[in-house]
């Protein structure tokens, strides 16, 4: 959000539009900052009004809040419902600022090439380089922006492997490929053409759905790893994980898995 909220304030804005589900953790960033800056704010929310009421974790901040909840029954009318929040918000005289779902935005993606500048960093120091790195897939942004990264920062052989929680990979791949090249030709970055992978194997029947095994993941994840494992984003993917490097034999590879947050989920869950 810190990269994101440059842009916002270069514009001199003052109203904030975005998207997400009623556990996202974009759009209870995005509704928390606009509260904090004494911004308008209005979210496009996909699914039940009802079913969102009654919900704790993300949706209960977004409630409290103070943004403007808009809901709609159909994916295809969330663009409609943006963009009339938009026009709305010009009406009013305010300077309104169109953030896509997930953050996927240059500057969101960006964020994630300069947490690349971090590992390399720490794998310097460390003399410890990572063959896999493994993490929930969404929009697509962090894995678009971690792998735009690797090309950055000299990782020649780091395979990146993105556990979607939402899309079939055919979908996933398509976006995260062509935001991947996007991030490079901005940033100026040399483009290898990395091998975009993203897996739909553990998807549950879609999201914010997940089966008896994630959940016992999740509830254990602070006895059995020290850190939290939320079902709809991080436990998917630590899920996805284990059962990638068992299948495909790689215990004796140097693994990393990229966290992305999940507290308010797992708190809701």
């Amino acid at each position: 959000m810190e990269a994101i909220a440059e842009a916002i304030f270069l514009k001199n804005t003052n109203a904030l539009v975005t998207t997400g589900g009623f556990q996202s953790n974009h759009c209870r960033a995005v509704a928390v900052f606009a509260a904090q800056n004494k911004m308008k704010c209005t979210l496009v929310l996909h699914g039940s009004q009802q079913e969102f009421e009654i919900q704790s974790g993300n949706a209960k901040i977004m409630r409290l809040s103070g943004a403007e909840i808009v809901f709609v029954k159909e994916a295809k009318q969330i663009g409609i419902a943006m963009d009339e929040a938009m026009i709305k918000y010009k009406l009013q005289n305010y300077k309104p600022y169109y953030i896509w779902g997930g953050g996927h935005t240059l500057e969101g993606g960006g964020a994630y090439i300069n947490a690349v500048e971090e590992l390399q960093k720490y794998s310097k120091q460390m003399n410890w380089y990572p063959d896999y790195i493994f993490h929930a897939s969404g929009t697509g942004s962090t894995q678009s922006g971690i792998l735009a990264g690797l090309d950055k920062f000299g990782f020649g052989k780091t395979k990146v492997i993105g556990i979607s929680v939402a899309r079939k990979s055919e979908q996933a791949t398509m976006i995260v490929n062509a935001f991947y090249k996007k991030l490079c030709e901005h940033y100026n970055i040399n483009c290898s053409n990395r091998e975009t992978v993203v897996l739909d194997d553990y998807l549950c029947g879609g999201y914010e759905q997940y089966s008896n095994e994630l959940k016992e993941l999740s509830d254990n994840s602070i006895r059995d790893y020290g850190f939290i494992l939320d079902t709809c984003y991080t436990g998917k993917a630590f899920y996805g994980m284990l059962d990638y490097i068992k299948k495909n034999n790689i215990e004796d590879k140097n693994i990393l898995f990229w966290h992305t947050g999940g507290i308010f989920n797992f708190l809701a869950e």
